[in-house]
């Protein structure tokens, strides 16, 4: 069975250090979300298909981004919470990206 790992990519250039790294959420080797920052704690974002094309007003994207309720500490704390619960994520038809 795959699993969700995490993937960190450092920023780069010359303003490198103003910038926090950015994390994404891979599973099956296919980018489907992205761990972001806020008020030192670590917060989820899926990609996912719409269940109307039309639901939010932009008929031109078959997707959106959907935020999980969850807070964390750190980031083995967001891949064991996405690993436990996949059952459950996977339900969300999550748009894929190679």
């Amino acid at each position: 069975m795959a699993k969700f790992t995490l993937k960190k990519i450092n920023p780069t250039g010359k303003y490198k250090s103003f910038y926090e790294p950015d994390i994404l959420i891979k599973y099956n080797r296919k980018e489907c979300g992205t761990v972001y920052k806020k008020d030192n704690l670590y917060k989820i974002r899926l990609m996912v298909y719409k269940k109307d094309i039309t639901e939010d007003g932009n008929p031109n994207c078959k997707w959106k981004w959907i935020a999980l309720k969850g807070d964390f500490n750190d980031l083995d704390s967001v891949k064991d919470f996405l690993n436990k619960n996949s059952k459950a994520i996977l339900d969300f038809n999550l748009h894929l990206i190679e």
